[in-house]
């Protein structure tokens, strides 16, 4: 965007990533479901996608439960070699990349966050970037953990008590490029998807995704759309004559 303001003017689409907020409130009827989704969210390709779902919001009557079944499945997803088919996470892009998954790991200890699972560089002889799936709880909404995009397996968990509350930690970020909720009830999901500060709303689901539909965000997670004819939007001009019949 900067290049393009300096040179011709030339429009610029972007899509900045996110720090998408996952919530399950206490209604859901199967936790299980719900809790392999969110390990998932954030754990798939070792965190590093746009709309990983980074924040996991769980309604405190639930949060044991949910954060217990994460916790398994974050346990099996060991780092491991990547040509090895048996292998479900892989290795971190660079270095770079992994010192700054690291430090955003320590920045949550030194914050006082629970440290519940991993948080440590692992296969360090082979010479690979691995990080241990990592899960936190007792995650406050003002901790840099919780506010800025990681692009790493590292879950932060944060509780609420009501729907209103989850909607508002779950919008106070700088970020809106997808969000979810886990709910019985329609008139809830249709309600919480409305307030909801992201350009992609999942309901009872995570990461569903067709080329027909429009995918981008709000606020510092971009501007535009991609997939969809409104892709098609970013290549037209709109153009306007006026004539007068008099």
């Amino acid at each position: 965007m900067q290049y393009a303001g300096q040179s011709n003017l030339k429009r610029v689409w972007l899509e900045c990533g996110g720090k998408s907020p996952n919530i399950v409130l206490a209604d859901y009827p199967d936790l299980e479901k719900a809790a392999t989704a969110a390990a998932f969210a954030i754990f798939f390709n070792q965190g590093e996608v746009c709309s990983a779902g980074s924040r996991l919001l769980v309604q405190e009557s639930v949060k044991d439960a949910v954060l217990e079944k994460v916790q398994a499945i974050g346990r099996t997803l060991q780092p491991g070699d990547p040509l090895d088919p048996r292998t479900r996470l892989g290795a971190i892009v660079d270095d770079a990349q992994m010192k700054r998954v690291l430090g955003y790991i320590e920045a949550g200890r030194r914050d006082g966050a629970q440290l519940r699972l991993g948080g440590r560089r692992v296969r360090e002889e082979s010479g690979g970037y691995f990080v241990e799936p990592t899960v936190f709880d007792a995650v406050q909404p003002r901790m840099t953990i919780a506010r800025e995009e990681i692009f790493g397996p590292v879950l932060s968990t944060i509780t609420f008590k009501t729907v209103e509350e989850a909607v508002e930690i779950a919008n106070d970020v700088i970020y809106g490029l997808v969000a979810a909720v886990w709910t019985r009830e329609v008139t809830t999901a249709h309600r919480v998807a409305r307030a909801l500060r992201a350009g992609t709303v999942y309901i009872n689901c995570y990461d569903a995704d067709d080329i027909t539909v429009p995918f981008g965000g709000f606020k510092q997670s971009g501007i535009g759309r991609d997939k969809s004819l409104h892709a098609l939007d970013k290549y037209t001009e709109l153009k306007t004559t006026w004539l007068d019949l008099s």
